[in-house]
């Protein structure tokens, strides 16, 4: 049965609508809810995301509403099957039994509901009025989640996993109010942020909060990449390059263990298009040849963060290609007065050498099945992030206080 889109209403204590396209939903009470400003929430970026990948992902967009039709919230969902890069699953559940490990192991390329944005960390799944409380928030969002598998499985298209991504750990005590609907939250590896100090006026001030250890780690490589040079793309030479972008971001991709989902080089041509001076596309040239890219995108909070990169791994290794993104990420952020920069979950060491400091991030699965959801419990407490040493690069003296 081909999935037609529509836009479904339920009554319940909370009303729910349900749309399969983002050209469905109500714009003004989805602009309304999304009063936080939130650029992965924004229409326009819901909409370059959604053209581009519709071959890749399914979309559902929910907006909730009170018994007398006020907006109350709105959360993105995607569907998408789990793509698994590990050679060796039974490493994943050795705590399991034999028959129970089977079983889960079948799951693997089960179709799962993500709430949340697949291609950013962080909150960027839903917002809600402030008024509405925690509980009432995930009870919510967990009856959003339910009315999409109930609707998926009409179609035929079986959903096996509940997943929310990504939560701060200041959230942690309002999202374990998800506890109480049967999801397991688990740690997944830190997103390393670099808080921009105030008295941070030039990279040369940033340079000079370093001990000298560092600063010479620094200034080193700028030197082996003193060949490299930069420049913000546009839309038209973003799409000018955009088989090579591909090929440098499929460098990366490659080299990641797990995946929900990938961006194409479209995506970003769209992204940029949609959002503008939001979006930050910064091309690597070594004699006029691209080798490399940095996507970050500007939050209305005054903080950046670092999306993707793509590498050719050769001009890498040779020239300090990424060493040099990072850190001409942060003379970005002090230039334009930004608060932190986010750079993500890789190369945690190498990027504590910046500054950055690891921030916990929590994830919560439920499995639809009752008895399979009890069976991610010992999966669940083996999970563990990413272990590394953390380096502090700046003198004693110095605090962000």
């Amino acid at each position: 049965m081909v999935w037609k889109p529509k836009c479904v209403k339920e009554k319940s204590k909370f009303k729910i609508s349900l749309c399969d396209s983002i050209e469905l939903i109500h714009e003004e009470h989805w602009n309304q809810t999304n009063s936080i400003d939130n650029i992965y929430l924004s229409i326009p970026y819901l909409k370059a995301i959604e053209s581009t990948l519709l071959d890749e992902l399914s979309f559902r967009y929910l907006q909730f509403y009170d018994e007398e039709n006020k907006p109350l919230g709105i959360a993105i969902v995607q569907i998408v099957s789990v793509r698994d890069n590990v050679e060796n699953h039974d490493a994943i559940f050795c705590s399991v039994s034999e028959n129970i490990r089977k079983k889960l192991l079948k799951t693997i390329d089960a179709k799962i509901l993500v709430c949340g944005n697949l291609f950013s960390c962080g909150e960027n799944g839903y917002a809600f009025e402030k008024s509405i409380s925690s509980e009432d928030t995930m009870q919510m969002l967990n009856d959003g989640l339910k009315r999409i598998r109930e609707s998926e499985n009409i179609n035929d298209n079986q959903i096996s996993y509940y997943l929310l991504k990504e939560f701060w750990p200041e959230s942690f005590p309002q999202s374990d109010a998800l506890r109480k609907h049967d999801f397991k939250d688990f740690m997944i590896d830190v997103n390393m942020v670099l808080p921009i100090h105030k008295e941070w006026k030039s990279f040369d001030d940033y340079l000079a909060s370093m001990t000298t250890k560092f600063r010479t780690k620094a200034k080193s490589a700028f030197k082996k990449s003193v060949e490299l040079t930069h420049r913000q793309l546009s839309a038209n030479e973003i799409e000018d390059d955009s088989a090579r972008i591909q090929e440098l971001f499929d460098n990366v991709v490659d080299q990641s263990e797990f995946s929900l989902g990938e961006l194409k080089a479209n995506t970003f041509i769209e992204l940029k298009r949609a959002i503008g001076d939001k979006l930050k596309f910064t091309g690597y040239y070594l004699n006029e040849r691209l080798v490399g890219f940095c996507c970050a995108t500007i939050l209305s909070n005054g903080s950046v963060e670092a999306n993707y990169v793509g590498l050719d791994y050769e001009v890498n290794r040779s020239n300090a290609l990424y060493q040099r993104i990072l850190y001409n990420m942060v003379a970005f952020a002090i230039e334009e007065g930004l608060s932190k920069i986010h750079f993500g979950r890789t190369a945690e060491e190498l990027k504590s050498t910046l500054g950055a400091v690891p921030m916990d991030m929590k994830l919560y699965i439920r499995h639809r099945n009752k008895l399979s959801n009890q069976l991610l419990k010992p999966i669940i407490s083996s999970i563990n992030p990413s272990e590394f040493e953390l380096r502090n690069p700046f003198k004693a003296n110095f605090t962000f206080g």
